[in-house]
């Protein structure tokens, strides 16, 4: 079992550090509980993997639904999947809205103009708009200061405690559910 959560860890590590290639685990889903207690499902980018304290982390605009829903309840889901290898990896865990200091500096200063640009954006995502031209950035915003948008910028870590992980191989179907106790991973094979 030690294999497998070596593997799980590699592919995710994979996908957050994609760069040029994207890893089919570079874009997850995760799952919330929206405000109205209905369940809600979207795709993010995998951005940082933190093995030793088992998180996994994705950045997104504090002004999302996401962020306040996360906010209400922390509990979140993650499904990540490699369709063509037939892997399944399915993460729960508490997520912690990261809106400040200096490590949420740091990794805004790391990211390409290109992917903050979003980040300065007039509305808040989900706003309803006339038309899709109401949603862009202003073009005045392509030469504003770097710091422009980094208040609606934030990180979601995400402290796993439950790693569910499907091999869909023609080989054979294999199928682990880790639990995370303290600071050690307690596996048991389960049915496909």
């Amino acid at each position: 079992m030690q294999k497998i959560l070596d593997r799980i860890w590699a592919l995710l590590t994979a996908g957050a550090n994609a760069g040029q290639v994207r890893s089919p685990f570079t874009m997850v889903q995760i799952a919330t509980l929206g405000l109205d207690g209905a369940p809600r499902a979207r795709t993010v980018v995998l951005r940082q993997i933190n093995r030793s304290q088992s998180a996994v982390t994705f950045h997104t605009d504090i002004r999302s639904e996401k962020v306040a829903e996360l906010k209400k309840d922390p509990r979140i889901a993650v499904v990540a999947c490699d369709l063509e290898a037939g892997l399944q990896i399915r993460l729960e865990g508490i997520a912690t809205i990261v809106d400040r200091g200096e490590r949420k500096d740091t990794v805004w200063n790391a990211n390409r103009p290109r992917t903050l640009i979003l980040y300065r954006a007039p509305l808040r995502p989900g706003t309803p708009i006339g038309s899709p031209g109401d949603a862009h950035v202003p073009p005045e915003c392509d030469d504003a200061e770097r710091s422009a948008g980094s208040e609606n910028f934030c990180l979601v870590d995400i402290e796993v405690s439950k790693i569910d992980y499907l091999d869909l191989s023609p080989s054979g179907h294999v199928r682990v559910r880790f639990i995370r106790d303290s600071d050690s991973w307690q596996g048991i094979w389960v049915a496909p």
